[in-house]
């Protein structure tokens, strides 16, 4: 098989596959003609649409909540999942994590005066 066979077979096979698109959207449109048909067209889809609009507006505002509640948690509730919760370092002018100092208090105050004019952290 040559590259020429290849490239014909290839063009073929791209027409069937356009004419199978275009087979589609012309029954597609022909369905959608007899569902909304043109004469009633206008009317049925205002009507469609003002049903559907309390939903919409339930949807957005329902998400914007939930959109909402998930960012104010994450920064008051400390739910940042992988971010760490910070603290102005007891006796120190800079921030340090706060389970660095939770998980051992005692140990964190003898370094500090151990080591007075030390402002690193």
């Amino acid at each position: 098989m040559g590259v020429e066979e290849v490239m014909k077979l290839v063009v073929e096979k791209l027409k069937e596959a356009l004419l199978a698109v275009e087979n589609w959207g012309a029954e597609a449109l022909g369905w959608f003609d007899d569902v909304f048909p043109p004469e009633t067209r206008g009317d049925t889809v205002s009507h469609w649409f003002h049903v559907a609009l309390p939903w919409i507006i339930a949807a957005v505002v329902l998400t914007a909540v939930i959109c909402f509640c998930r960012c104010c948690c994450k920064c008051c509730c400390g739910g940042g999942g992988g971010r760490v919760r910070m603290m102005k370092a007891p006796g120190r002018n800079c921030r340090m994590p706060r389970s660095a100092f939770e998980s051992n208090p005692r140990g964190y105050f003898r370094n500090l005066r151990a080591h007075p004019g030390d402002q690193l952290c």
